[in-house]
């Protein structure tokens, strides 16, 4: 993941929901990319407007499948997903500009 313009934090759980590690990339800054490993549970919250990025990963595409998704985490659209949100962004409330 690079950032190309803007500013974002990144956020790395273990298997059960715990935040393992938290970081904000910077474009053009010290820390503007990250890579992944693959099966790492992460979410990234936007902390500029404007803000763009590049995420790839290995080919070829194939869908997130259900045993892929986090159980713990609400489900995109969900009454909970809006509080879960502004739980992680106030993880960077010093960060934001």
């Amino acid at each position: 993941m690079v950032m190309l313009r803007g500013k974002m934090g990144l956020i790395v759980f273990d298997s059960r929901g715990n935040i393992e590690e938290k970081v904000v990339l910077k474009a053009g800054g010290d820390n503007s990319g990250v890579t992944i490993p693959h099966g790492v549970f992460h979410s990234m919250v936007i902390l500029e407007p404007g803000t763009v990025l590049l995420e790839a990963k290995a080919g070829p595409y194939k869908p997130i499948q259900p045993h892929e998704l986090a159980g713990w985490a609400p489900h995109e659209g969900s009454p909970d997903a809006a509080a879960y949100l502004s739980k992680l962004t106030r993880l960077f409330e010093t960060t934001i500009q």
